[in-house]
């Protein structure tokens, strides 16, 4: 031991006695801090595996970590830790979700219009082809041939008030007058208040069943409802009558 050393250890000592502790213990505690002052060399070393000549400098003393006591040695390691935001992350993911949601339901939304529109354009198509067949054979005077056409049409497109009043026109010339009614307050109630043929056509199936006051009430809505029209109106009702 060094007389620097040694003189630490007598002043560690009189430390001890002053603070009426063991002295004995100064010699315990000396090692012990001899210990931590090898281990701290070690650390800041280069490498335990480095080889000390090479480094140009002094060989350092090896410590036998086998004997050392473990119960007297503690070290300090700081830990270094990313922290995730859960929170932060649960509300992106569900920020995105919603994105991602919306997105999907507005491509769903814009194909089925696509998809209506076009099965629309179709069914229209086809419903016009069955209402040319069934105008054919009303002016060929074959009326029970353009029912069925216009029957076809109904099925294909079901708010068409033109085919309705065709169909009911056809149901006038086969005097199957009730039926023409149906067809009419069908357009009227359902379809188009103000369309002119049906308030005409229902006013000329009420004249076949001899229900004049209804035929009165029927011309007087179309008119009201067609004010423009009403020349038209008059000349239908007057050959109306002609033909009754």
């Amino acid at each position: 031991m060094t007389s620097e050393e040694g003189n630490d250890d007598a002043q560690l000592k009189a430390t001890l006695m002053n603070c009426n502790l063991n002295p004995n213990d100064a010699d315990d505690f000396a090692e012990f801090e001899a210990t931590l002052a090898k281990i701290n060399t070690i650390l800041q070393s280069k490498g335990p595996c480095e080889d000390d000549s090479k480094a140009g400098g002094d060989a350092k003393e090896k410590i036998n970590f086998d004997k050392l006591d473990v119960d007297n040695v503690r070290l300090k390691v700081k830990e270094n830790r990313t922290v995730i935001n859960k929170k932060s992350l649960g509300e992106e993911d569900v920020k995105e979700a919603k994105e991602m949601n919306q997105q999907s339901f507005m491509q769903q939304v814009e194909k089925d219009a696509n998809d209506r529109a076009e099965a629309r354009a179709k069914a229209e198509y086809e419903a016009e082809l069955q209402r040319s067949q069934g105008n054919e054979a009303f002016r060929s005077q074959k009326y029970e041939k353009a029912i069925l056409h216009y029957d076809k049409a109904i099925l294909k497109i079901k708010d068409s008030a033109i085919t309705y009043c065709n169909r009911a026109l056809c149901y006038i010339k086969l005097q199957s007058y009730k039926r023409a009614l149906k067809d009419c307050q069908y357009v009227l109630e359902k379809l188009q208040e103000t369309h002119l043929r049906a308030w005409l056509y229902q006013a000329h199936a009420y004249k076949g069943l001899k229900q004049d006051d209804k035929f009165e009430e029927s011309v007087a809505k179309a008119r009201e409802h067609n004010p423009k029209q009403v020349a038209y109106i008059d000349k239908y009702i007057k050959q109306l009558e002609a033909e009754v």
